[in-house]
């Protein structure tokens, strides 16, 4: 059996990133994956999102039915129970239909690469895109196929990936260090560049989905917004700096974004592999389908007017390193005025310290 075959069969199981038998002398790491795969959810950081959410993420993304999404490959790095991956598939359907209405359903087997550590979820979710598939009009051989094709059970931060992608979408995994075995975080730190000071997982994972684009490609995650002002996020940022555009920001504080409640700070970042220029912000939107469609055009159109107040264009947001001040123009041209004019606080001999 050739080893796309074998993929096609039992994906799960074939591009598993590392395991004693490959690596014996990575033991330690492959345990340490192993154990993370059969983490409760707490201990794997996993937080799923509100579906309209969802759908105002992908619509800022640009994955919408009304484009050919079947000449469009999405990355989802860490798919959980599904709330991106399912909508997605829909509107992927969707589209194929229209676009491509002679083509035979393999055709979509390259459009989609989902990838999710936890093996239970994994086996869970599989069945639930089989079953979205069936009900879309796919036949189940079929339906089976692409899951087997779209979908890998592995470490994201581990596995290769063997190509860029259009778009990123998703909510990363946000799990602090001390609950990473040390063995699996010396080997993310060797490979992955933000993983600085204190920063949680969900760093390397954007940073991963950063390097993944394709030229123009966008990526759109929902997570934590520590890491745009805090000391561990400063190596993201100059990345994000150097590389990419921040198109768009949406502070979701105080919103009912997910599931359940969680003592974070979430935000909605649009990031594009393309010149820097204006951040269009809104901040603490109703989460309401209708409300979050409007939006979502208001944000990811550059052409569009920037009406009522509620969506602000910001220049200048990206500096290197430094923290990101998404509040209003104003506040940043003050910030860069007393940068240029007065040291820092470490330069003038202060020290400030948590408490």
């Amino acid at each position: 059996m050739t080893a796309n075959a074998q993929l096609m069969r039992n994906p799960a199981r074939l591009e598993i990133a590392v395991t004693p038998q490959l690596f014996p002398e990575m033991c330690p790491i492959a345990e340490a994956v192993a154990a993370m795969a059969d983490a409760g959810a707490e201990a794997r950081g996993a937080v799923f999102t509100r579906r309209e959410v969802v759908e105002f993420i992908l619509d800022l993304a640009g994955y919408k039915a009304e484009r050919p999404l079947h000449e469009i490959r999405m990355l989802e790095p860490s798919f959980g129970a599904g709330d991106f991956l399912i909508p997605a598939i829909q509107r992927l359907v969707n589209a194929w239909r229209v676009f491509a209405p002679a083509a035979d359903a393999s055709s979509l087997a390259d459009c989609i690469r989902a990838v999710e550590l936890h093996t239970e979820t994994f086996n869970l979710t599989r069945e639930k895109v089989i079953c979205a598939l069936v009900e879309q009009g796919i036949r189940p051989q079929d339906a089976e196929l692409l899951a087997n094709s779209w979908l890998v059970n592995t470490d994201f931060l581990l596995s290769p990936i063997d190509s860029l992608f259009d778009i990123v979408v998703g909510n990363p995994p946000y799990v602090r260090q001390e609950l990473i075995p040390s063995a699996l975080i010396a080997e993310y730190r060797a490979r992955y560049e933000t993983i600085y000071d204190r920063a949680d997982l969900y760093i390397p994972f954007i940073e991963r989905s950063l390097k993944g684009l394709a030229p123009g490609g966008q990526l759109a995650f929902i997570c934590a917004d520590r890491w745009m002002k805090n000391r561990y996020g400063g190596p993201l940022r100059q990345l994000v700096a150097e590389r990419f555009h921040l198109k768009a920001y949406v502070d979701m504080v105080d919103t009912d974004s997910f599931h359940r409640d969680v003592i974070a700070y979430p935000a909605i970042t649009l990031i594009a592999r393309e010149n820097s220029g204006p951040t269009r912000v809104a901040h603490r939107p109703a989460v309401e389908a209708e409300a979050l469609t409007a939006l979502a055009a208001s944000l990811s159109l550059p052409d569009r007017p920037v009406e009522g107040g509620e969506v602000r264009a910001i220049a200048g947001v990206v500096h290197g390193p430094d923290p990101w001040i998404l509040e209003s123009s104003d506040q940043m041209d003050l910030l860069r005025r007393l940068e240029a004019s007065f040291p820092t606080l470490e330069e003038a001999g202060c020290k400030v310290g948590i408490g």
